[in-house]
């Protein structure tokens, strides 16, 4: 049987397990939902709820559906740590595997204390003037300092040197720590990329990671 990843039409929550099946060289189905402009309902996303196949997620998505047909599992990160297993992305021992899940999620928290800034354009309650006030202290003062902390605790419990390092965030192999990383700081919306280049400028461990994911063919195919 075949993987399938069932998200709507939209980078969003499912971007980097799409990410890994590229990394893994792995043939899946990804099924998009469509979303009609004129009414916003996205008809095939409706009849996938009604039918149960997404009930394992609360009849929410990003659910993938397992090679053996059966099994189907709900929240996306859950999803990132199944596809990083079965393709050999949590490193290669024990503690390798604990700090590739501790770096995910370091990543993971930051990216919560972005949403709870409070910039988005999905923020309610704030005028425009707040959500820009807010952007700015983000990304010129919270961001680069959380960038800091990432940057220090990788280059000190993973390595002794950034030439040890060789792009890589655990090991010396490729891991799903890298490709969070990676998401973070170069993958991300094309608004942002100036000023989260701007934040993660003196990273010099993060940038060496994510340099090295971006100039992965995998990647640079995907």
């Amino acid at each position: 049987m075949t993987f399938q990843l069932k998200y709507f039409d939209a980078r969003g929550a499912a971007e980097v397990s799409r990410v890994l099946f590229a990394i893994g060289e792995q043939d899946y189905e990804d099924i998009r939902y469509q979303f009609d402009k004129a009414t916003r309902v996205a008809a095939e996303f409706t009849a996938a709820k009604e039918s149960g196949e997404l009930k394992v997620n609360f009849n929410r998505v990003p659910v993938l559906r397992t090679d053996d047909g059966v099994t189907s599992i709900g929240q996306s990160k859950s999803i990132e740590r199944y596809l990083a297993r079965r393709f050999g992305l949590m490193g290669q021992s024990p503690n390798e595997d604990a700090l590739v899940d501790c770096i995910a999620e370091h990543v993971g928290e930051i990216k919560q204390a972005a949403s709870k800034k409070g910039f988005s354009m999905f923020t309610r309650g704030k005028s425009e003037e707040e959500k820009a006030q807010a952007r700015k202290e983000w990304f010129e003062t919270d961001f680069p300092a959380q960038l800091k902390k990432l940057d220090t605790m990788v280059t000190g419990e993973t390595s002794t040197s950034l030439n040890e390092m060789n792009g890589f965030a655990v090991g010396k192999a490729l891991t799903y720590a890298d490709v969070m990383i990676w998401s973070m700081i170069r993958d991300c919306s094309p608004t942002d990329q100036e000023y989260t280049a701007k934040a993660a400028e003196k990273c010099e461990a993060l940038e060496a990671i994510a340099d090295n994911v971006s100039s992965d063919p995998r990647v640079e195919k995907w």
